[in-house]
This record gives C-alpha cells, structure tokens and sequence, in this order.
C-alpha cells in the first residue's frame, strides 16, 4: 500500500507545470516607499497587462500637485505597493492563526484549506477557469487534501491576495475619485444602457457603501485577456475580488486589502506621506503586518490585528486623519479637485455633439487596448488633451452665444481650466482650515445664528456616531460648540436645497446673487464643495484580544480624539473663482468677503 507522502508526489509529479521548481522567476522592484517590491512569478504577466499598465496615467491624488508638487505619483506604483504588502500579510496572517478552545493553529489551518476547496468544488464546472479546476481537482481520491490547492496553499492564496492588490483598482477613471460621481451621473450617455443596467444590480445586490469603481473595476477585470491568467486561478481571484460580505473565507481575504485597517491604506497613507514631504507616514508597517492573525469566528472566518498592534494602529489611524487634515482636504487641493470635476461637466454638456470636441469617454472598453486610439479618453493624459482641445469652442462660445447662460458657462469653464490645468489662477476661499472656519463664523456671528437657529427642534445632528459610551458622551458635548453647530446647519441648509454631496444647485443660486464680488477682482463663478471624511468606524474599527474581538475603543482612548476631529472639522469649502487674477494667493480681506456673502445666500434665501 502506498503511503500519503507518495500519493502527494505522484500528484504533483502528474501536474507537472504547478511544482514549485517550473514556476515563472520573480523579480523585484526598486520602490522608494517600500524598498524593494517583489513581483511573484505568476503575477508578471497581470503587471504587464495593458488594463494595468493603463494605470501608469492616472493620477493617485488627482491635482493634490497644486500644493505638492512632487505628488505626482500614480495607481500604478500604489498598485505594485498594494500587492506586495497583501502578499506579505497574508504570510503573516497564515502564521499567526490563532485557534478557538479546544482546537490548535494546524487543526485551524485544515478547516480554511477546506472552506476553500470546498466551496470552489460547489460551484458550476463551467465557470471554473482551467487554473483554479487544477487547483482543486483531486487525484485518486475526491479528498480535498488530495488537491494541488492543499498541498500548496499559502503560496497559491499569495498569488490570489497579491493579484487582488494589484486590480482592486482597475476601476479607476482619470483622475481617480474626482471623475467617480461624474461617469456615474452619466453612465448610460458615456458607457451604454448595458454597462448602466448592470451597475444598478451591482449597486442593488452589493451590501454597504457602492462606488462606482469598484463595479467598474470587475468589469475590466472580466476583460483581460485569458492567457494572462496561465499561471493564476482567476474564478478564485475574482471570487476575492468582488466580495463584500461581512463573513466567510472570501470576505475575509477581501479585507486584507480593503477594510478598516487594510494594506490599500496602509500603502497610500506612507506613499503620500512620503511624496507630499510630510510627517504624517510614520507609521509603523512592519509591526502592522506582523500583528495579522486569522480567526475563526462566529459565521465564518476573520484576519485582522492582534492586540499587540494596537499603538501600531493608533497612530496609523491619526496619521491618516491628519494627512487628510492637511494634505487632501488642504483647501487649494479641494479647489483644484473641484474645478476638475466641474470643468469636465461642463465641457461635455457644453459640447455634447460637437463632433469636433467630443471624444469617446468610455474608459472601460478603452483600458485593455494598450495604446491611444483615437479620441478615445482611457486616463488622465487623454482627458487633459480633451479639456485643452475644447478651449477654442469655450472661446469662441464666449464670444459668439446669443444665450448669456450659455456664454457664462463658457467663461466659467475657462477659468476652471486655469484652475486645475495651468495653475494661471487662484479661487478665493472663505476659509482656509479651521481656525478661519471659526473666524467667519465670530465675523458672522447674526448671519450665523440665523442659520443655527432654523435646525429642525432636536439640535444638531452629525455623521459620527460612536458606540463607545465615553465617545457618545464626548460627541454630546462637542455638538452643542460652535464649529458643529455650524457644520450642522449647513448640512441642514445644503440639504435642503438638493442631494447632498450635489452642490450646483448653491453654486448656482451663489453665482445668480453675488455673480460680482469687486474686491476679488470682479465678476466670477462659485464652488461649494462638501469633503466627506471619517476618522473612525468604530463598528469596523476593532482588534482581537486572544481569540476575542474587540472595538478599539474598548482598550484605546485615541477614538475620542478621532471623534473630537470628525465633529469639529470643516465639512465644507466654498470658493469664489474670479475669471481673471493673478495667480496669487487671497488676502484676509478677500476671504472674509466670500466668506460673508456666502453666510448670507444661505441665511436670507427669500431676499434672492
């Protein structure tokens, strides 16, 4: 009678090109955040691919270079950086299986193995590609120990982690999130009534927050071409991909690279650390990664941090509060973010028709070409070439529209181009941070109280709600201060007039009673931006303790402070964008202007 270690041989020996002795060479990456980047064998041919090589051309923080000019980096390196560290966190997490009473780490291990196999062996054959059937097929015996998936596990749910790094933001359209709402408010016009209908039973069938590049990103995902895939179990990855169930082994995998402490965060928050030249990437990786532990929990399985990373966590997660603080929602990085977003919806209502300046759109269909075809707008490059080839129609609007609607549009879509293109010209904010948030609102103080006292009968209200009891107590206190007093009533005014997060409709009403402010240098156009921002999830926010999950609030009191910003802070920026400046910075006297007839559109609405 053969013994199980010759069975395991003559299987492998009979797979032949799956031994670790005749798989593709890794190599390395010379990576200036993470040092050297290993690229595993089996995943060359995925970085080479045009669908992610595309993301060579769009931007990681969209114009955050208005402000920081060596910010410049793209999804394409976050993406490399992404997947090394999924890679190595998975590793840790396989060591660190932590196991429930009565069982050991090995015994722990068996049963995810075979969660795995299993529920890859349940579904229809016909959907299995030729790598992930390999995988899970069986010698001589239908055990699944008896699969190549068993014997080589860790390595193989390597490759699916590390491939999940490098994709999980395929979905992209130029210039990352600032074009997201856009090609989402336009997807039947821009991408078909198909790729529209299957987005909405996306969005229907998905559990939680949807955005839109994540649907976008499974579809160009679908499209790669099959022999990238030789070496790499697609359905498997795919499976890991796109779920977003809060149990199972999947969704576990899933969170490794996107939930509340993630290895997406982990390398964009010390990548643009380093690239914005700050200090807010002094976070501990190493000890972060080491700390990973899978658990089986009730309802399926877990990975996530070991108690031992909770000052490791704290600090990533002030870290990242502060790097949105001072560096995404810097106020000229907003400015130049919002302008982008408005120029191209302009441009495209504008010119929608003009065959001359209206090019195809569809990033999707263009992401795995490879190459520039046409006027087709694959990524930021494209798109710019697009906004720069329409400023003679914009101009020539200007000066020829018999409709004043219509030339206004032109004018002010000029110069929002030279806003987040040149450069050539700066918005006036009515604030710049929170201390003149605070300033306008003393310099204010009837406008504003008019304001806080139309709050519907119940006070305030806010998006932070923590569990924690010292926290509920904490957002309690600080709601009845002025800062969120104020952010709620502005929540409560801007909501009122439309969707939220929507604003044109207050830019609109601003640019029909205040379309002059003389000491900003005359006529202009308005931007009111909301910057969504949450420094903690506290239902997500949680560490083990031994093989007991725990909200961080629970042996932390960072959450407190963590809550204290997200109540405090700003939650809207409003802009006044002269159509001809000098590209100089607001005066005291500018900014306090804006700031005054802004407070007072929204207080008096029935004297305009």
């Amino acid at each position: 009678m053969a013994s199980a270690g010759s069975d395991t041989l003559r299987v492998m020996e009979q797979r032949g090109p799956s031994a670790a002795d005749s798989r593709p060479r890794a190599r390395v990456i010379r990576d200036p955040v993470l040092g050297y980047v290993e690229v595993m064998g089996e995943l060359d041919a995925l970085v080479r691919a045009p669908e992610v090589q595309r993301l060579r051309n769009v931007a990681q923080n969209s114009r955050a270079v208005v402000r920081y000019p060596s910010m410049g980096g793209s999804r394409f390196e976050h993406a490399l950086g992404t997947m090394h560290l999924a890679v190595r966190g998975w590793r840790s997490s396989w060591r660190n299986t932590v196991a429930p009473d009565g069982c050991t780490p090995g015994a722990t291990r068996d049963a995810f193995r075979h969660d795995v196999i299993t529920s890859l062996r349940e579904l229809d054959p016909a959907v299995l590609d030729p790598r992930t059937a390999a995988l899970v097929e069986a010698g001589e015996t239908t055990d699944a120990e008896d699969t190549e998936l068993w014997q080589d596990f860790e390595h193989v749910i390597g490759l699916v982690v590390g491939a999940v790094g490098l994709v999980h933001d395929l979905g992209h359209p130029p210039f990352s999130h600032i074009l997201e709402p856009f090609y989402e408010a336009h997807a039947s016009a821009i991408l078909g009534e198909d790729q529209l209908r299957s987005f909405s039973e996306y969005r229907a069938d998905a559990s939680g927050r949807v955005q839109f590049h994540e649907w976008a990103g499974l579809r160009i995902f679908d499209a790669i071409d099959g022999s990238v895939f030789e070496w790499l179990p697609r359905t498997l990855i795919r499976r890991v991909l796109s779920d977003r169930s809060e149990t199972g082994w999947a969704s576990s995998l899933h969170h490794l690279i996107d939930g509340q402490f993630d290895v997406d965060r982990l390398d964009y928050l010390v990548r643009d650390a380093v690239n914005s030249g700050t200090e807010f990437g002094a976070i501990d990786v190493d000890r972060l990664l080491h700390s990973l532990e899978l658990h089986r929990a009730e309802g399926g399985w877990r990975i996530g941090l070991g108690a031992r990373a909770v000052s490791a966590f704290e600090t990533l997660l002030v870290q990242r509060a502060q790097q949105y603080r001072w560096v995404v929602h810097h106020y000229a990085v907003v400015a130049a973010d919002a302008a982008l977003e408005h120029a191209v919806r302009n441009v495209y209502e504008l010119t929608r028709g003009a065959s001359a300046a209206s090019p195809d759109l569809d990033y999707l269909s263009a992401a795995g070409n490879g190459h520039r075809a046409g006027d087709r707008v694959s990524d930021d490059h494209d798109c710019f070439a697009w906004l720069r080839r329409s400023r003679p129609a914009l101009e020539a609007l200007v000066a020829s529209s018999e409709e004043p609607a219509v030339t206004l549009k032109a004018r002010a879509t000029l110069a929002l181009l030279a806003v987040c293109d040149s450069f050539s010209l700066s918005p006036v904010p009515a604030w710049r941070n929170y201390q003149e948030f605070l300033a306008r609102a003393d310099q204010n103080r009837a406008t504003v109280s008019r304001l806080i006292e139309a709050l519907p009968i119940g006070g305030p209200t806010d998006a932070a709600h923590p569990r924690n009891p010292a926290s509920r107590d904490a957002v309690t206190a600080l709601l009845r201060e002025l800062p969120a007093r104020l952010n709620a009533a502005l929540d409560h005014r801007l909501a009122a007039e439309g969707v939220p997060g929507r604003l044109h409709h207050v830019e609109e009403l601003l640019d029909r009673v205040h379309p002059v402010v003389p000491v900003c240098g005359g006529p202009g156009t308005w931007l009111v931006v909301r910057v969504p921002f949450l420094a903690l999830d506290e239902d997500f926010a949680r560490v083990w303790r031994g093989d007991e999950e725990v909200a961080l609030s629970e042996v932390s009191p960072f959450p407190l402070a963590l809550t204290a910003i997200e109540v405090m802070r700003p939650r809207y920026f409003v802009y006044f964008v002269p159509f001809d400046a000098a590209p100089v910075d607001a005066t005291k006297h500018q900014r306090r202007e804006v700031g005054r007839l802004f407070f007072e559109a929204l207080a008096y609405p029935s004297r305009h």
